[in-house]
């Protein structure tokens, strides 16, 4: 059987190696770290999910592989090994994997061959279409005797058919199963095909519409079309030259994204955690014994936003084309520095159930779990609004970029002790307080500046005479 790239997410379309943990001929017992993965939402271990022995491994340590994609080749009890296959499968049904969508039927006869070359990936069946094959012509190098994309275009070489169609293997990759599914079952050329979905993914309701329109491509309305991004410029300085790691790709490749999509617009509001400090000194030390994790001034901050965001509901949401997808639980997403390496969002589900006792504990307990590379894809996604804390870095404010396709984010920058200006039954003097500054950055497609401007304000309002000590 192939071990295949997992689906890590809805939106995650690849993984690069980090480490295999099992040898060529290795016996595996089911639980067995197999490999490291890390994608741009996660590191994760891939655990065996059957007893045999680890036969081939396909993708080295350091390659990006699509999901679906096989990374190595197993044999189970009762299986026999295929030591002598050389060929990579290009992309797979998901239930040849017992990593695959619990949701699929068990059996799929539409991507399979009827000729007993085994499972046919989307490719393939492309190329045959379009080129009228007679598969049982074409020998199989895949495992247990699969026919490959790289087969099929071998064979069209020898047959002398002229230039060999491309096949859209990132768009395939980018699909999920039951899109994928849909595409193989109706013999769907992708390439005719515009996404709609994020970054261009391909989406269900595409799919149906081209096939609503006869195998036809919809009309689409005429827009202008966007700037040709600029080449990278030549450098002019020497020095060392230090190469993206995978995840700093990914991230640059969403920021990237959002600044391309969304229209960002930043408001910054300063506040005194006078309040908030007094309780949190007075309670800090018990918390800490009682549950192990900090009271930080975050914790305030999230409860603040949470019930902020329950007034101001547009900010809590997406952006979906022309429309606002508005939440109504708030999911909020806490960005974690990995030492410097990188960063990861991390979300806490249903936080407008929780108070700051509840916040502070899942805060802690998803940071520890993203250092140590241990979230889970489920604890990645879904956010519907975001924090980016910088105070730890005495930073006076910062203009983040959104999490598109999200509506906001705020970035939440060093409180400190200031000069303030104390009013005392109306009588204006100077003292010292703690001060910080919030800045949030919007969507202008969504909401406006003075939407964006009110709920700051009721955050400032919330963290200044909030009943803190009932919460803790």
């Amino acid at each position: 059987m192939d071990i295949i790239m997992p689906q890590l997410g809805e939106t995650v379309a690849e993984g690069e190696i980090l480490a295999w943990h099992k040898a060529e001929g290795d016996k595996v017992k089911k639980g067995d770290v197999l490999f490291e993965i890390s994608t741009d939402k996660v590191a994760m271990e891939v655990p065996a999910m059957e007893e045999g022995e680890l036969t081939k491994i396909i993708a080295q340590v350091g390659e990006v592989i699509a999901v679906g994609e096989p990374v190595g080749e197993m044999a189970v009890e009762g299986e026999v090994a295929n030591p002598k296959s050389t060929e990579p499968a290009s992309i797979i049904d998901q239930q040849v994997s017992a990593s695959a969508d619990v949701n699929k039927p068990a059996t799929e006869p539409s991507s399979f061959s009827k000729t007993g070359h085994g499972p046919l990936s989307p490719a393939v069946k492309y190329l045959s279409r379009e080129h009228a094959l007679d598969l049982d012509e074409i020998d199989g190098t895949g495992s247990n005797g699969r026919i490959t994309k790289r087969d099929v275009q071998a064979y069209l070489a020898q047959q002398n058919v002229g230039e060999v169609p491309a096949v859209d293997e990132e768009a395939l990759a980018l699909m999920s199963p039951s899109v994928r599914r849909l595409v193989t079952e109706h013999d769907v050329d992708v390439s005719q095909i515009q996404g709609s979905g994020k970054h261009g993914r391909i989406t269900k309701e595409d799919v149906l519409d081209y096939l609503d329109n006869g195998g036809k491509v919809a009309s689409q309305p005429v827009t202008a079309s966007p700037p040709a991004k600029a080449e990278p410029q030549p450098v002019s300085i020497t020095g060392e030259e230090v190469a993206f790691s995978f995840m700093r790709k990914q991230i640059a490749r969403q920021m990237s994204s959002s600044k391309d999509n969304a229209v960002h617009v930043a408001q910054g509001m300063e506040i005194s955690f006078d309040e908030v400090e007094a309780v949190r000194q007075q309670h800090k030390a018990e918390f800490k014994q009682k549950y192990g994790a900090s009271l930080t001034p975050l914790a305030f901050i999230a409860r603040a936003v949470v019930k902020a965001l329950q007034a101001f509901p547009h900010l809590n949401g997406q952006v979906s084309g022309e429309k606002l997808v508005v939440s109504a639980p708030v999911h909020l997403g806490i960005a974690v520095d990995l030492n410097h390496k990188g960063l990861v969002v991390p979300v806490i589900k249903d936080a407008d159930t929780m108070n700051v006792s509840g916040l502070a504990r899942k805060i802690a307990e998803l940071a520890k779990k993203a250092r140590e590379n241990r979230l889970t894809p489920d604890e990645m996604s879904g956010a519907t609004y975001t924090l980016s804390n910088n105070g730890g870095a005495g930073t006076a404010f910062t203009t983040p970029i959104i999490n598109h396709p999200e509506i906001a984010i705020l970035s939440i920058d060093s409180i400190s002790r200031k000069p303030v200006v104390v009013n005392m039954n109306g009588r204006e003097s100077l003292g010292i307080g703690s001060v910080g500054m919030v800045v949030q950055s919007f969507d202008h497609r969504a909401v406006d500046g003075a939407y964006s401007g009110a709920f700051l304000q009721r955050v400032k309002s919330l963290l200044e005479s909030h009943g803190w000590q009932a919460e803790l």
